[in-house]
């Protein structure tokens, strides 16, 4: 990869220009109106939204799929569907059970992809429809695939497309492909305002999620 300046270029860069005011700028000019957004497209899908929190309160067990970048979005999701006593598995790991076949459960399938044309995920929610698996689609993409394919959906808007030749100018004023992560970042907000709607709707409290939160991760002395 060429790069437009040499390291010890960037570094001189760094000591000249750097800013925290300039770093932290994105959190109000580009996160904060993602945020104001994303509540107005889900206001406009009111009933997307209470149909699919319909379906998660009537399931068991939830299976996440995504890849990339979603792929961690959909991982904290899922981690977060298990604290609140659900049954939370990623399709494609070892230790996950087939999906729809075991009638001692109801299975959903929360699929995540930004363009809705991710080939896995689309073709892993095709499978779930075909067993019965209701599915639930996030996605940038009105007329993808995952979104005709959802049983219930959520649509925002995504990124913006920029030229392959753009270059990030250093105060951030118009960033472009691989620090939009807008679709990532609305799609992340989603999962937690479900699983918050749910915890509610169930009656659950901090307690309970903290009995089925890791207990492997700190030793205490007794």
């Amino acid at each position: 990869m060429k790069f437009m300046r040499t390291r010890e270029e960037s570094l001189q860069y760094l000591e000249e220009k750097f800013k925290i005011e300039e770093f932290a700028s994105p959190v109000d000019t580009y996160f904060k109106p993602w945020q104001h957004e994303l509540a107005l497209e889900l206001k406009e899908q009111e009933e997307n939204v209470k149909n699919i929190v319909k379906i998660l309160l009537e399931r068991d067990r939830i299976y996440t799929v995504a890849l990339g970048r979603s792929r961690l979005v959909s991982l904290n999701t899922g981690m977060r569907f298990l604290h609140i006593g659900y049954f939370a598995y990623e399709v494609g790991h070892p230790y996950s059970p087939a999906m729809g076949t075991d009638e001692r459960y109801k299975d959903a399938l929360y699929s995540i992809s930004g363009g809705g044309e991710t080939e896995y995920v689309v073709t892993t929610s095709k499978i779930a429809k075909r067993n019965n698996v209701p599915v639930i689609g996030i996605t940038s993409n009105a007329d993808s695939r995952l979104a005709k394919l959802a049983t219930e959906k959520i649509v925002t808007k995504g990124k913006k497309i920029y030229s392959k030749d753009s270059q990030v100018p250093f105060e951030f004023e118009e960033p472009i492909n691989f620090l939009q992560t807008k679709s990532e970042y609305k799609a992340f907000c989603i999962g937690e305002l479900l699983v918050n709607s749910v915890a509610k709707m169930k009656g659950i409290t901090e307690k309970d999620m903290e009995r089925l939160h890791s207990n492997t991760e700190t030793l205490k002395e007794s």
